[in-house]
């Protein structure tokens, strides 16, 4: 793929695909209103979305640009490799789909789709430090050694900022992503049954991610910088070079 093939286009949406996009995002920002996270609440209003109609890619990628110096990238409507996901991390670039989901799959969609990187993403890289903090992502698993390094810093990046919660105010809030993204699974997360576990690195690193169904249990952050201190344990641990953040501390 050439770095032109990994700029983002404009699509053709039908109007369902419209409707889908209205609906979603209405019940989702009723729904993840006294659960999301500070950081979402502070970086969604900068994305300047139109919760009626579909955002338009070129328009999200230079806003954000401006504020972060990242862009957006064409993740092809399928689930990168995990190589190709961390290169576009690493050359601060997210990847994301033309897809929206079909109207039967407005609770949950097996499929990467927009709304989940538009809504449940983006917000994020609004902020330079969680910025830095993905780009950081990539810096690590592009130094790791070996395929099981590689596999167990992807489950580190899902087990934060897919699927991760995080303390504050003494409260358990969403940081993750596909929680923020997913109507079913965010409920599901804060279920008293479903079980809940302070960030543990090996744990993590050997849980498989749950790509297709709801997650047996969630891991969860004490504060932001602890997604670095993460990474920065973890790359002591296996000998692989310490992420540094390109802005300073």
């Amino acid at each position: 793929m050439t770095a032109q093939d990994k700029q983002v286009t404009t699509p053709v949406y039908s109007e369902e695909d419209h409707r889908t996009w209205a609906v979603l995002s209405e019940r989702q920002a009723a729904r993840v209103a006294g659960c999301a996270c500070q950081l979402f609440f502070t970086g969604f209003p900068k994305l300047q979305l139109d919760p009626k109609r579909l955002p338009d890619p070129a328009v999200a990628s230079e806003r954000i640009h401006g504020l972060t110096g990242w862009t957006l990238g064409d993740a092809q409507n399928v689930y990168l490799g995990a190589t190709e996901w961390f290169e576009h991390l690493y050359e601060n670039r997210f990847p994301v789909t033309s897809y929206i989901r079909r109207p039967n799959e407005i609770e949950f969609t097996p499929l990467p789709d927009l709304f989940h990187e538009y809504f449940g993403h983006l917000a994020f890289f609004t902020d330079q430090y969680f910025a830095d903090t993905a780009q950081m992502f990539g810096q690590l698993y592009l130094g790791a050694k070996n395929e099981r390094q590689q596999l167990e810093i992807s489950r580190l990046w899902w087990y934060t900022t897919e699927f991760g919660l995080i303390r504050e105010n003494g409260k358990l809030k969403i940081i993750g992503a596909g929680l923020l993204s997913s109507t079913g699974e965010l409920e599901h997360a804060f279920k008293p049954e479903t079980p809940r576990y302070d960030f543990d690195i090996r744990r993590a690193a050997e849980t498989p991610s749950a790509v297709y169904s709801f997650h047996p249990a969630y891991f969860i952050l004490d504060d932001l910088p602890h997604i670095r201190r993460i990474m920065a344990d973890y790359a002591r641990m296996e000998g692989i070079p310490e992420p540094k953040p390109l802005h300073g501390d």
